[in-house]
């Protein structure tokens, strides 16, 4: 036994008399960067440094020799270069010499956010110094000024980017290239380097920051892939399935803004969702305000999406073309110099691809008497369920032209064009009644903005812009209920509608930078809309009008940092209406406080007005439709509405947790009531009140991620038609909705699911055949697989989405329709949300 223990013990000994010995550390260079040098000894030898690599690979050293210490072997490194060595606990500085000069004088750091492979401008980046937050503005452009008495470390993030980290110790002005994660090079691993992937919530109250390059990857059809990912955020509805607009907290159709590079998407409607008018390709950058945002946005009393194009890549030509069961997406990339690029993007559906829709028809007695047809109850409820196969067409087309300057200027046009038509004709025989129903909707959407970006030397922004944007549509709709037999009794309806708007806008805006990322933001510019409406119902012309409603507007933002824990924006927005000869004045305040590492709380208070709206149109039947109408102080009110948002989250380690409440209340809702025994044909004036609360968890562990968002709300309104002077659920509202998704990726393949609930919409009572009311709840699971691979030089990706995975019946409640037969009979058609539909995609990009 002895014999065996004598050697263990001597081996031991040995062990502890190497690890008593200090580690001698080579250096064997010639001509090497010195940057590159530390790199090679914090993986040979463990050290730990903090240095500005750009600055360090300025200098080159040529060594060969052995040194005992680590400070032995970095100052002989640098002995002859202008740099000191300072240690703190195990990290080595390397900061250049100090000049020692009398009095105190400032560090200017300022530069450009850029991605890495593209050289894409990345807005609202955030950048971090010693604790002090900025943001980038929409060109990547940020200047922080600041005591140079210490060195400054330098943190930039942005949603779907890897963490840029460095340390500073003298001014400086120059490019920050950003490496996304996802990607589009050979396969890199990277350890232990922070990723921000799906969504930022948390951060400024009722703000959220989504990286649209996840989107793809979500079950959907692709080409709508920006609001699949938009509709799974907590605050926007997604039961229901909305065609044609975002409901954010509450906020009725046409109250929040979509806008693409500037200009407004008044919106294309489509085919049970396939299509969204934000071409994804084309999306480089998506910022949600849901509420209570600043002064820089005006113009409307609900949320704003705002969203980024690409600006094209520079270094060589793309050509990407994606396929799918409903539309052709192809984009160009193609470099014109390398200051300056062009792209072009171009979709259009296959319409013959559509599979049919389900309508269905439920006729409802008030004397209970049930009649023939394929279904009915003791409640007088009879369905009829048949398809018909709608005429469907969409296509729209992007072009830009991007040039940047050496100095970081930016000069950029944007141009959009896009429409969609959709019709059906449905003729059915119901209990000897012949139910005819034709829809016919031609939608026109263009826009174009120009855009120059010139930042200054001292770190200051000038923006100029010019805006534009146009919308049509033209409706026919025909419903007719009477006897097949004789031609007796029954009814017929028969409308056409033709509704333009359009928008001009010019902004003229400018930053001021000063101390420790305190910045001031001076902007003024003009804005007119012009509506046009003719509207006829059986030939006879209900609605004509044509208006223009000019305004100057002008805004001051102040953005200051507070002892390193309270961020405070306080602006005021101030609009002047000739025709209505009055100044609408709209202040601003918000706050964002570090309450604990990782713990914020954030609150804001505004008023908000909006001159250019949708009338909503309520018919003896109780059909709604909206219309686009500019106000006029009259008839029409312009639309004034508070927010007032508080919220808490909690952000660390890939976790997110966040609660936010939010109280609304908008004044000036306009109603227009037609053919109605106690009132008058005409507008009525109303208002809203919204209110609930938020949750969103989120986690993300590796490359996989899962997020959950509830969302509790109620909004209610009042109009003086209404029988009780209390409020009532306004159309929209719905009490509960719940939403999950979750990523997880394995090598090359990327499985993607869905849940989305909500509890269902009050004012939609009408009974089905089962007996229950069309608010039934919503309940829709999606689920999708996709493949990347590379075969060659070319990038590409497959994959396969299921839509409502059970097949779950929902109701698409912008297609109801309610008409009359006789006095005592109603017939109703509406269409089914989206059914169990696969959906296949390839994408291709050379």
């Amino acid at each position: 036994m002895l014999r065996y223990l004598v050697p263990v013990l001597l081996l031991l000994l040995a062990f502890q008399v190497a690890a008593q010995t200090p580690e001698k550390i080579t250096v064997s260079v010639r001509k090497t960067a010195l940057n590159q040098v530390l790199l090679d000894l914090k993986e040979n030898y463990g050290f730990q440094f903090a240095y500005d690599s750009d600055l360090l690979s300025k200098y080159t050293v040529t060594v060969n020799r052995t040194f005992s210490t680590k400070e032995e072997t970095l100052k002989y490194l640098v002995k002859n270069l202008p740099l000191d060595v300072e240690r703190s606990n195990d990290v080595f500085l390397i900061i250049p010499q100090q000049k020692e000069e009398p009095g105190n004088y400032v560090t200017t750091i300022s530069g450009q956010v850029l991605e890495a492979f593209t050289e894409e401008p990345l807005p609202y980046s955030y950048i971090l110094i010693n604790r002090k937050s900025v943001q980038a503005d929409q060109q990547g452009h940020f200047n922080f000024i600041a005591s140079a008495d210490t060195s400054f470390n330098l943190q930039i993030s942005h949603l779907g980017f890897f963490i840029y980290d460095t340390l500073l110790t003298r001014s400086i002005n120059r490019k920050f290239y950003l490496t996304p994660q996802l990607e589009r090079i050979d396969e890199v691993e990277v350890i232990s380097n922070p990723i921000e992937k799906s969504t930022l919530i948390g951060d400024r109250a009722g703000r959220m920051k989504i990286n649209h390059q996840i989107a793809p990857i979500l079950p959907g059809h692709g080409d709508n892939s920006v609001f699949t990912l938009l509709r799974l955020m907590p605050g926007i509805l997604a039961a229901g399935e909305q065609s044609n607009d975002l409901m954010i907290w509450g906020a009725y159709e046409s109250h929040s803004k979509i806008q693409f590079d500037g200009f407004i998407l008044f919106g294309l409607k489509n085919f049970n969702d396939n299509i969204s008018v934000v071409n994804p390709q084309m999306v480089k950058n998506i910022e949600v305000m849901k509420g209570g945002y600043d002064a820089r946005y005006g113009g409307r009393v609900g949320g704003i999406v705002d969203i980024a194009g690409k600006d094209g890549t520079m270094l060589k030509p793309t050509l990407s073309v994606t396929l799918n069961s409903t539309t052709v997406n192809s984009m160009l990339q193609l470099p014109l110099s390398k200051k300056s690029s062009l792209m072009a993007a171009y979709r259009q559906t296959y319409y013959q691809l559509y599979d049919p829709t389900e309508l269905s028809l439920f006729r409802k007695r008030d004397n209970g008497n049930p009649g023939a047809g394929n279904g009915n109850t003791g409640s007088g409820v009879q369905t009829f369920n048949y398809a018909v196969k709608p005429d469907y067409f969409f296509r729209d087309a992007n072009l830009k032209y991007t040039f940047r300057g050496d100095d970081g200027s930016r000069f950029a046009v944007s141009l959009y064009g896009g429409g969609d038509e959709f019709k059906y004709n449905a003729e059915r025989e119901v209990s000897k009644f012949l139910i005819i129903r034709t829809e016919k909707e031609e939608n026109r959407q263009y826009g174009g903005s120009i855009q120059l970006s010139q930042p200054w030397d001292n770190g200051d922004v000038t923006n100029f812009m010019v805006a534009y944007s146009a919308f049509e549509q033209i409706s026919f709709e025909l419903d007719s209920a009477g006897r097949s037999q004789g031609g007796i009794g029954g009814t017929s309806r028969r409308i056409n509608s033709d509704n333009s708007v359009n928008e001009i806008r010019l902004k003229a805006e400018h930053s001021l930078n000063f101390e420790k990322g305190h910045k001031l933001l001076l902007a003024a510019g003009v804005t007119d809309n012009r509506v046009q409406l003719s509207r006829e119902i059986q030939d006879e012309n209900s609605l004509n009008l044509d208006n223009k409603m000019p305004r100057l507007f002008a805004y001051v933002q102040d953005e200051i940092p507070l002892f390193d824990l309270l961020e405070l924006k306080t602006g005021i927005r101030a609009t002047y209406a000739s025709k209505l000869d009055k100044i609408y004045f709209e202040p601003r305040v918000s706050a964002s406080v570090d309450i604990a590492e990782g713990v914020k709380f954030n609150a804001a208070w505004g008023l908000y007005n909006q001159f250019t709206s949708k009338t909503t149109l309520l018919d003896s039947s109780g059909n709604f439709a909206t219309f686009w109408m500019n106000a006029d102080g009259e008839q029409i009110e312009v639309l004034n509405s508070e927010h007032i948002v508080a919220g808490v989250s909690y952000n660390k380690d890939g976790f997110t947790a966040s609660a936010e409440s939010f109280y609304k209340t908008t004044d000036g809702l306009n109603r227009y009531f037609s053919s109605n025994r106690k009132f008058d044909e005409g507008f009525y004036q109303g208002n809203a009140k919204s209110y609930g609360i938020d949750i969103f968890v989120k986690k993300e562990y590796k490359r996989h991620m899962a997020w959950i968002s509830y969302t509790l709300s109620e909004t209610k309104e009042h109009f003086p038609f209404y029988v009780n002077e209390y409020y009532q659920p306004a159309p929209q509202q719905q009490k509960h909705e719940l939403k999950v998704a979750g990523i997880v990726n394995y090598k090359r393949f990327y499985f993607s699911a869905n849940y989305v609930y909500g509890s269902g919409f009050e004012r939609f009572d009408i009974e089905t055949q089962e007996g229950v009311k069309l608010n039934q709840p919503y309940n829709r699971a999606d689920a999708s697989l996709v493949y990347k691979f590379k075969p060659g030089k070319v990038r590409a990706e497959a994959g396969i989405s299921v839509l409502n995975v059970f097949n779950t019946d929902n109701i698409k409640y912008s297609n109801l329709r309610i008409s009359t037969i006789d006095e005592i009979s109603l017939v109703g058609i509406y269409a089914d949300a989206v059914p169990f539909t696969p959906a296949l995609f390839v994408k291709i990009e050379l």
